[in-house]
Parts: C-alpha cells; sequence; structure tokens
C-alpha cells in the first residue's frame, strides 16, 4: 500500500508539471494489465492533427510459494514502469494509434529450497538436502523499450467525464536471461568434485532454459480501464 501511495503522489506531480494548458482537453485514468496498475494522464498536444500524448507509472508487486515431490518453490516478480507515449487518432474519436517507449525497472526470481528426493540438472541426480536451495534470476532486460501499439479512450474527443479504456500492444526488452545458482557448495554440503560438476550442470540448465526463452524479446502490453475528462 505504502509503494502504491507513493506512486499515486509522483503521478499526480507528473500529471501537474504537464498540465500547463487550463484550456487543453486532458484526462486522468486508471488501468491495470499486463504491466501491473498503472496512474494516467492525457492530453491533446496538437488539435489540428488529432495528436495526443499520455504517459503513465505503474507497477506490480506479486509473491507466491508453492510446494512438489523434492522442493519448496518462492516466486517473487516487481514491476515498475513509467511510459510516455504519443497518440494518433485517425477517426478523431477514441480509436489511436501509439508509439514511444517505457522505462521499466522489473525483477523476476525464484528459489527453490529442497524438502526430500533429489534434483535433476542435465540428466545428473542430485540429493536435494546437499544441492542446497536453488536459485533463479532473469537479467539482461532494456532498461528503456520502444513501444507500439493501438487504443481506445474517447476522452479527449467525446463530451462528458467518464470513459472506458483499452489498450494493446507491446514494448520491446531485448533478449532474457537466467541465471541458476546453487548454495549447496557455498554451505560445504557436498564434496569439491561433485560441486564442479553441479556448476557445469547448472550451466547446461541456463543454456537449455535460454535457448527457449531467447525469442521472447516482446513484452505484451494488455490494459483496461477507466479515465475521467476534466
Amino acid at each position: 500500500m505504502k509503494k502504491f501511495i507513493k506512486l499515486s503522489v509522483v503521478s499526480v506531480l507528473l500529471c501537474s508539471s504537464l498540465a500547463v494548458a487550463k484550456d487543453a482537453t486532458q484526462a486522468v485514468g486508471f488501468s491495470a494489465g499486463t504491466i501491473g496498475a498503472e496512474l494516467e494522464y492525457s492530453r491533446i498536444i496538437k488539435p489540428e492533427y488529432n495528436l495526443a500524448v499520455r504517459v503513465s507509472l505503474g507497477g506490480l508487486s506479486w509473491d507466491d510459494d508453492y510446494d512438489d515431490t523434492d522442493a519448496h518453490y518462492d516466486t517473487n516478480v516487481d514491476l515498475f514502469n513509467i511510459g510516455a507515449i504519443f497518440e494518433y487518432h485517425p477517426m478523431s474519436n477514441g480509436f489511436y494509434l501509439a508509439t514511444g517507449a517505457f522505462y521499466h525497472n522489473d525483477d523476476f526470481s525464484m528459489k527453490a529450497t529442497p524438502t526430500g528426493g533429489k534434483y535433476e540438472f542435465n540428466n545428473h541426480e542430485y540429493l536435494a538436502k546437499l544441492a542446497g536451495t536453488v536459485t533463479g534470476d532473469v537479467y539482461g532486460l532494456n532498461k528503456v523499450a520502444p513501444y507500439v501499439g493501438m487504443g481506445y479512450d474517447a476522452s479527449l474527443f467525446d463530451s462528458g467525464n467518464w470513459f472506458f479504456t483499452f489498450k494493446a500492444g507491446a514494448w520491446y526488452q531485448g533478449t532474457p536471461k537466467v541465471d541458476l545458482t546453487s548454495n549447496g557448495c557455498a554451505l560445504d554440503t557436498i564434496k569439491a568434485g561433485t560441486c564442479d560438476q553441479l556448476r557445469l550442470d547448472l550451466k547446461k540448465e541456463e543454456q537449455d532454459i535460454n535457448d527457449d526463452i531467447k525469442d521472447y524479446k516482446w513484452w505484451p502490453v494488455i490494459h483496461i480501464g477507466v479515465s475521467y475528462r476534466f
């Protein structure tokens, strides 16, 4: 809740700094979707060309845990983003085409704590109690991601106050990579030779995972929400 309040305050200040013309058509909004919950501010910047700008600030924090036969898993997802998008409304209504960029600072991690049984890495088995906790982290994502998309928001063109909004697009985040580590060797729970093999097997697992996810360079942005015109 504290984090959301901070985001709200920053968003209000950002919106206020952009609202320099009292007679400009402008709106504020809230949306939720694949990049978390967002506060948004939009305004017409070139009415003769049906051009608008939209700035947003949002994010998501999500934690989950579950168990299987060999381990207890803890997952953590933290998303934070600031967007600046230019919109072209070709039919002078809510439909628009958009391009811009997002600054995003995202964290994805998972920890596997052994509860018994065995791990299997690169077709080699390791006692879970000896291999220790296995941690996976995602890295290699671009901090600034170009965005293209489309959407619908009639708040800048129709009369009234409250409007439904929708947007669909994607930002280019680069090639994600995964880093796998085990703390079993640091705890001296397994022999040195086995440690060397475990490191090699974890690297091979990393390579396999990275090969599987290397094409996921675009992050989908699909949101629905509401806007208020003032």
